[in-house]
C-alpha cells in the first residue's frame, strides 16, 4: 500500500462510530469512508463515491455551514498549516462538533529531525525543504497547546513516517511522532475554547 492510501486507511481507522466530515478532501478523496460529508475550498466535478454530500467553504474567513454540535468526527488531513488562523479553523471544528466527538488532526511537525538539522546547520547550502506551501508548522508541544486552548484534549499521537529526502526513503515510526515528519494528532472536544481568546460581539463570541 503506497503512503498516501496508507494515511487515509489510518485516518478511517481512528474515527468512532457515527458521522463524518473530511475537511480537505477533494485533492484525495478517502476511499475508505462511507456516506461521508466531504468540505473544500474547491469541489471535484463529480462526488466521489464515498461522499453522501459535499460543501465548499473558504476555512481562512467562512464559518463551517453546519450545525453546532452536529458531528461525530472531523478529519482534518494536511490542512491546518494551509490556513492563516489556525484557530479560527479549531473553533468552528469544536463548534460542529458534539461532546467527546474525535478530530482527526494530520500535519507536519516543526522539528522534525531533518527540519531540525537544516535550521541548525545546513541553511547556507541546502535549500529549505518546505516549499513555501505551508503558512505555518508547530511542534508537538505547540500543537498541544494549541488544540487544549481551542478546547481538545489529545487521546493519541501518532507518528507517520520518517523520510530521508535526499535518498527518498521512508521508515515508519508509530511509536516515535517525535521522529516524524507528519503525526497524527487524534483529539477529543472536551470544552469551549478558551474565553482568552474570545471577545463578545452582538451577542457573539469571536476572536480578537
Amino acid at each position: 500500500m503506497n503512503i498516501k492510501l496508507r494515511k487515509l486507511k489510518l485516518q478511517k481507522e481512528y474515527c468512532q462510530d457515527g458521522s463524518v466530515l473530511d475537511i480537505g478532501f477533494a485533492a484525495l478523496p478517502n476511499p475508505y469512508l462511507k456516506d461521508a460529508m466531504g468540505l473544500d475550498i474547491c469541489l471535484p466535478k463529480d462526488t466521489p463515491p464515498s461522499y453522501g454530500k459535499v460543501i465548499k467553504c473558504n476555512l481562512n474567513f467562512e464559518k463551517i455551514p453546519l450545525e453546532n454540535g452536529s458531528l461525530d468526527n472531523i478529519i482534518a488531513g494536511d490542512v491546518i498549516e494551509h490556513l492563516e488562523n489556525p484557530s479560527f479553523f479549531l473553533r468552528e471544528v469544536n463548534r460542529i462538533l458534539r461532546q467527546n466527538g474525535h478530530l482527526i488532526l494530520c500535519t507536519p511537525q516543526a522539528n522534525d529531525w531533518w527540519a531540525t538539522l537544516h535550521n541548525w546547520f545546513f541553511r547556507k547550502w541546502i535549500n529549505d525543504p518546505d516549499r513555501g506551501e505551508h503558512l505555518q508548522n508547530w511542534t508537538i508541544l505547540d500543537m498541544t497547546r494549541l488544540l487544549k486552548k481551542n478546547g481538545f484534549q489529545i487521546s493519541k499521537m501518532e507518528g507517520f513516517y520518517m523520510h530521508f529526502p535526499k535518498i527518498n526513503l521512508k521508515i515508519r515510526v508509530k511509536s516515535f511522532p517525535i521522529l516524524s515528519w507528519q503525526v497524527f494528532y487524534i483529539a477529543n472536544k472536551i470544552k469551549e475554547p478558551d474565553a482568552s481568546i474570545l471577545v463578545k460581539v452582538d451577542k457573539e463570541w469571536r476572536s480578537v
